[in-house]
């Protein structure tokens, strides 16, 4: 049975409508004046887009106003849509809209007889368009028919107008060199109907670029406003989506999101199940959850759902196909499914009015994603289209995201569907045919473009396209008179084009000399470095740490070292944080817009968890890891033992328990390793070389330790060096070279800690010697160079933190005010002489 079109719907259709009969009555006049032409006119206005949000009725729509078009000429249609299994769905809808249209087939139609009077060939590109063996029957005359580029031709040849629909204009065809080709030299449509749900300027761009056809702009389509579609009960109220923050960035990549938005979102499904029946509504909703491709993904998420969520195997179903078929569409039907687990893929394209809820498991974060995630909920069951009452929760849908920032794709496509507007297309044509004398010519009239040029065999005339009649003519040959007149009317250089080229001459002189010749004498040349003597009043020696290599029952001493307290073994079993969970409206307000939030409590990854431990072993460069772990796990179960508590027989389990514990406290194997290596550090006299090398000259330095600036310094190092070298409270200054210089280990976990420079002062207590490291943009800094601002020599004492903000002049003294290196005060050289 015919479905009714709504107002809003039926505006639209008639648009649609009277803008095919403007090229329609565009080609019979061409036909009569300029057939030549008809291919140009084709290009410029067969071409419409029709924009709507998923759910609004763009198929029917569609249906509809290839019904009446085709009511008033034969015309042969092809519908293309985005995937096989979707051409069935679109025939039912064609049969049932528009009884009157002959639906063809493929294989068995392609004859001139079959379409001499119009219909509809429902297709994808693959079949028509694409290296595959069902594409290449469809385009080879035999026994089952004509080849399909033939029977395009010689339907046309009939005086048949061809017209297609591309149902999702911007997936497989725009992908697609093959389809592209097929449409712009074989199908040549007169009448182009492109729909989309997602329209992307970039992806008309390239369809006007790979065909030749033009579209116009935005403001020349038919489009669908979701606000006509809401108020006409075909699609819900609103989307809300509902996302989860942790409380910092480690916690974050220790959650479980996957497991969480599952959770949630089932109890959500299980709500509006239970309103539905408290509404006396006989409706089974259907929750969605969409999953990376790959089956492992698929199956992980079926088991969670089954074994900890508690539904019935046979009510969670799983869908392993790459695209939407016949299959899909079933279980999205099936009253007994109550939740559907699809692939990312697959996201396009298939109806399921029953759904309610969505878990995105992991997602894009483009627009187009965001878009057919909404279109999957969006849809209002027929079921409840006529009740006026309807409880707030059923006209919502709503989306569980285990990736918050997924929240950027779909807050864009919130705002994309928000501006759609429901508008009929622009009607008239770009194609202008206006007849000088005998001669007809065809124009492009754009907007903006009031006036255009027209040469006939009478000469050059400037024509005014609201006005054909007034015609102004010009001389012949008569370039600065046309660019004049051109000017006048509103075109900007017409007559002149500048040209410049480029040339290069010859030289002069002798030929010269081969690339041998000059490596050979290279070669034989002696580059003599520069030499910089140490100066005389300078130590031969400083004084540095060193951390000897590891013995070998390192692991045994480490995993001795570990404080498992009762305090640290609680959180053997603390597998749960809180996140906070955000609920927001995708289509009212923006990112920062939480309509509610609340604390929940998440379950912790046991593969992050595991991950994070490795990691935090890894730190410790110098352990086996295997025999680490090894002497941790029997560590750790004696300490459970001792603490009065039994550990578990399984040892996978007391492997996942350790890692919780190193994961939740990552210090403590740090502070372990700490204790043991740093009573094995050594004080070690480093020495000075005696004259340091180069091979370049370098600038001269008054009270460098060499008497030259270094080349191996940045420009905030340089600048510091320069402040040094210009004070006379330094006695000398020395450049510390990593890995050879004065090294610290007794500040970190054993890491090798080089300050840039060594400074020694005149009225400084002790050694009366510096240590000062420069840091550039302080503000990025990492939390190793955070901990270096504590570091302390034996001798010299702290180490002095310098730096300054990108972009400004000044040094500021450094320090660590809560995990950061902040401001302590201008720079000065005076500073360093107080320990």
């Amino acid at each position: 049975m015919a479905a009714t079109l709504k107002p809003f719907q039926e505006a639209v259709c008639d648009g649609i409508v009277a803008r095919f009969e403007n090229v329609r009555d565009l080609y019979a006049q061409l036909s009569a004046s300029a057939p030549a032409r008809l291919t140009e006119a084709r290009q410029r206005d067969a071409a419409l887009v029709l924009q709507a949000p998923t759910g609004a009725g763009k198929t029917l729509v569609a249906v509809e106003a290839i019904r009446r078009l085709s009511a008033k000429e034969p015309i042969l249609w092809f519908w293309f849509a985005p995937f096989t299994g979707l051409v069935e769905q679109s025939r039912k809808v064609i049969a049932a809209q528009a009884p009157e249209l002959a639906l063809f087939d493929l294989q068995a139609d392609r004859q001139l007889d079959a379409v001499r009077d119009g219909g509809v060939f429902v297709v994808t590109w693959a079949s028509l368009a694409a290296r595959s063996a069902e594409s290449r029957r469809a385009r080879q005359s035999g026994d089952a028919g004509l080849a399909i580029d033939e029977l395009i031709a010689l339907a046309r040849a009939e005086g048949l107008h061809i017209g297609c629909v591309v149902d999702e204009a911007h997936h497989g065809f725009q992908r697609a060199t093959q389809a592209r080709a097929f449409f712009s030299e074989v199908l040549q449509p007169d009448y182009a109907l492109l729909m989309t749900a997602t329209p992307r300027d970039a992806d008309m761009a390239a369809f006007e670029l790979a065909t030749d056809y033009t579209v116009r702009d935005p403001a020349d389509w038919a489009s669908v406003s979701r606000f006509d579609a809401v108020d006409a009960k075909l699609l819900k109220q609103g989307v809300r989506m509902v996302r989860f923050i942790a409380r910092d960035g480690d916690t974050a990549q220790l959650v479980d999101f996957e497991h969480l938005a599952l959770r949630e979102c089932a109890s959500m499904h299980r709500h509006i199940r239970q309103t539905l029946v408290d509404a006396g509504v006989p409706l089974t909703p259907l929750m969605l959850v969409q999953v990376p491709d790959g089956r492992a993904a698929q199956e992980a998420a079926r088991k969670y759902l089954v074994e900890e969520l508690k539904f019935n195997a046979s009510a969670v179903r799983v869908h392993t196909a790459d695209e939407p078929d016949p299959d899909l569409l079933a279980l999205a039907q099936d009253p007994t499914v109550e939740v559907l687990i699809f692939k990312m893929a697959v996201a396009l394209g298939f109806d399921a009015p029953r759904a309610f809820t969505l878990a995105a498991l992991r997602g894009a974060r483009d627009v187009a994603f965001g878009v057919q995630v909404i279109g999957r909920i969006v849809r209002r069951h027929a079921l409840l289209q006529s009740l006026d009452n309807l409880p707030p929760l059923l006209d919502q849908g709503y989306v569980f995201l285990a990736n918050s920032e997924s929240q950027e794709g779909l807050l864009q496509a919130g705002e994309q569907i928000n501006t759609l507007t429901t508008q009929a297309p622009e009607l008239g044509t770009q194609t202008v045919v206006t007849v000088i004398g005998d001669a007809a010519q065809v124009q492009v009239v754009r907007s903006g473009e009031p006036l255009s040029l027209l040469v006939s065999s009478a000469g050059a005339s400037i024509v005014d396209s609201r006005d054909p009649s007034h015609v102004q003519p010009l001389p012949d040959d008569n370039v600065a008179a046309l660019d004049a007149a051109m000017r006048d009317a509103g075109f900007a250089g017409f007559g002149a084009a500048a040209q410049a080229t480029l040339s290069m001459s010859a030289g002069e002189g002798g030929a010269p000399r081969p690339l041998d010749q000059i490596m050979a004498t290279y070669a034989q040349a002696v580059v003599k470095p520069y030499e910089y003597v140490r100066r005389a009043d300078a130590p031969a020696s400083l004084r540095g740490e060193k951390l000897p290599p590891v013995t070998e029952d390192f692991e045994a001493g480490l995993a001795a070292h570990v404080d498992f307290s009762p305090v640290v073994l609680a959180d053997r079993q603390r597998n749960r944080v809180q996140v906070q969970r955000e609920e927001s409206n995708l289509f009212v307000g923006g990112e920062s817009v939480a309509e509610s939030t609340e604390d929940v409590w998440a379950t912790m990854s046991v593969e992050a968890i595991a991950a994070r431990a490795e990691q935090i072993r890894l730190r410790l460069g110098e352990a086996n890891d295997r025999e680490l772990q090894r002497r941790l796990l029997a560590r750790f179960e004696r300490a459970i033992v001792d603490s009065g508590a039994e550990p578990p027989t399984d040892e996978e389990v007391l492997a996942q328990q350790l890692e919780l514990v190193l994961a939740r406290r990552p210090l403590l194997l740090g502070v372990a390793y700490k204790s043991l290596r740093m009573r094995s550090v050594v004080d070690i006299d480093v020495p000075l070389p005696g004259a340091i090398e180069s091979n370049q000259r370098l600038p001269t330095a008054s009270r460098n330790l060499y008497g030259v600036f270094p080349q191996d310094m940045n420009p905030d190092e340089l600048a510091i060096a320069q402040q040094l070298d210009a004070n006379r409270l330094v006695i000398w200054w020395h450049r510390n070279p990593s890995r050879t210089g004065v090294g610290l280990y007794r500040w970190d976990q054993g890491a090798g800690y080089y300050p840039d420079f060594v400074v020694c002062l005149q009225q400084r207590p002790g050694a009366g010697i510096a240590l000062l490291e420069v840091k550039g943009d302080f503000l990025s800094g990492k939390d190793s160079e955070v901990e270096k601002a504590a570091a302390v020599h034996r001798e010299y004492g702290r180490v002095y933190m310098a730096g300054r903000k990108r972009g400004e002049r000044d040094f500021m003294f450094l320090r660590d005010l809560g995990g950061k290196l902040q401001s302590a005060g201008a720079f000065s050289v005076e500073q360093l002489q107080f320990p």
